[in-house]
């Protein structure tokens, strides 16, 4: 069954229609890959345009139609229809998802046009939306992969057989390291946040390519700066500007079945429990 999810409303697609909920007749747009936007200039006075090295992708356009059913014309005028018409009341893009079979994917929409509801019955009601994804990539659930500074350690334990017990080198260190993966068929960008304390900052660095983003200002402990690796946003205590402070701002993706570590280093003396924590998620056409 698929469940399509609309700023919290869930339509289930069904073959028969119930006699009170919502329910999904079509999605357009949404398992088809987004438009290729036509970048192509034509040769003057000649047939035919310049080739581009790339092409891009557009805005994800949606089409919703779907259904409301009521037991009575009160829940249908006072709960679902008030309900549906209520979409992106703040005005502020919202989360619409597709789970089906294969799990949850989620974009970030916004509506285009006026959500329309048209009611067949006292109690049924046809309704149609049009949503624009301006990030046209679908996204899997977000995971977060966390990591403290490198830490020096011991080897292994090696047995000497009773009863001479073991001989131990000690703990395990810690490389200070977290791997990035992408099952998808999109490239993904990562967010990185970094809890301090750390008195000159930090940096990350992809290891099989050397590409570095390096933030030089101290990070108290209780403070954290987040970067944005799509955006190249840097934010401080989710509130201040921080881009002044990256000195370097090679910025890494994720390529569709792309693994990679990532390593995370202090600059400066540490206090506290310095932690590096990456967000991402797999990205889909």
């Amino acid at each position: 069954m698929i469940t399509v999810t609309i700023d919290g409303l869930a339509f289930e697609a069904k073959p028969t229609y119930p006699s009170s909920g919502w329910v999904c007749r079509r999605l357009q747009g949404w398992y088809s890959g987004a438009p290729i936007r036509d970048d192509a200039l034509d040769r003057p006075a000649s047939d035919g345009a310049f080739g581009v090295s790339r092409a891009y992708r557009s805005a994800r356009p949606l089409r919703f139609e779907g259904a409301l059913f009521a037991a009575t014309t009160e829940q249908a005028i006072g709960e679902l229809w008030r309900a549906f018409s209520a979409v992106q009341a703040d005005g502020r893009p919202f989360p619409l998802s597709v789970t089906d079979e294969t799990g949850t994917l989620t974009a970030t929409v916004s509506l285009s046009g006026a959500v329309e509801i048209e009611p067949e019955t006292d109690r049924v009601a046809r309704v149609t939306a049009r949503f624009i994804a301006y990030d046209p990539v679908k996204y899997g659930p977000l995971r977060q992969l966390v990591t403290g500074l490198p830490t020096a350690g011991g080897g292994l334990t090696y047995s000497l057989f009773d009863p001479a017990g073991t001989l131990d080198y000690g703990a395990n260190g810690n490389l200070g390291r977290v791997e990035l993966t992408n099952a998808g068929t999109a490239e993904v960008w990562p967010t990185v946040r970094v809890d301090g304390g750390l008195a000159g900052g930090f940096f990350a660095q992809r290891l099989d390519t050397g590409q570095t983003v390096r933030y030089d200002r101290v990070i108290p402990v209780g403070s954290w700066v987040e970067v944005d690796f799509a955006s190249g946003a840097v934010v401080v205590d989710g509130e201040s500007d921080g881009s002044t402070y990256l000195t370097r701002g090679e910025f890494f993706s994720v390529p569709p079945g792309g693994a990679f570590d990532v390593q995370f280093n202090g600059i400066g003396a540490a206090t506290g429990t310095p932690l590096m924590t990456v967000t991402i998620a797999d990205g889909y056409w």
